[in-house]
């Protein structure tokens, strides 16, 4: 009897793109005024190798206010992810718009904004992770009233540079 044996090529490359889906909580400064200000957000990660995805996120600064001074952001952009076990450090620049509330509510405007950011994701359960980071936002075209710091008193121009820290959880869908 005659006894075959044969390996199959491959049909195509691919099958390692991931979604994740996520909240955040949120710790920063605002960069006007010396109060800072919580948050929550959401995100949107899509690998499409194990190292390079798309992120999209959507953050809302609206606690801690004073005189009703809040910010927002709407960013999209790449990510490089390094993976080891459990972890995956990643670092993201990301593009889109920040929008800033004055104070007492006299005006509100929207500018273009760039946020580089990195962090942790620690995975938890086959499809749950959690998440650490730092971001730093650079809203170069932002102008407006003097700043109510004290020292100095003056309009800011080269931009806005809202930064700080979140915390969050995220379910891996695929």
């Amino acid at each position: 009897p005659m006894i075959g044996r044969s390996q199959v090529a491959p049909a195509g490359l691919g099958g390692n793109e991931q979604l994740f889906v996520g909240a955040t909580l949120s710790d920063f400064d605002p960069d006007y005024g010396w109060q800072r200000l919580y948050g929550v957000g959401a995100y949107a990660d899509y690998n499409l190798s194990p190292k390079w995805g798309i992120e999209g996120e959507a953050r809302f600064y609206r606690f801690n206010q004073l005189a009703d001074i809040h910010e927002d952001s709407y960013v999209i952009g790449p990510k490089y992810n390094y993976h080891r076990k459990r972890y995956t450090l990643y670092g993201k620049g990301l593009i889109g718009l920040g929008r800033f509330n004055f104070p007492n509510n006299v005006a509100h405007g929207s500018y273009f904004a760039v946020a580089l950011g990195g962090g942790l994701d620690y995975r938890l359960t086959r499809r749950m992770y959690v998440r650490g980071e730092y971001e730093y936002q650079i809203w170069p075209g932002f102008v407006g009233p003097p700043d109510p710091q004290p020292i100095p008193l003056q309009v800011r121009p080269n931009g806005l540079t809202p930064n700080g820290f979140s915390v969050g959880f995220a379910y891996r869908f695929f």
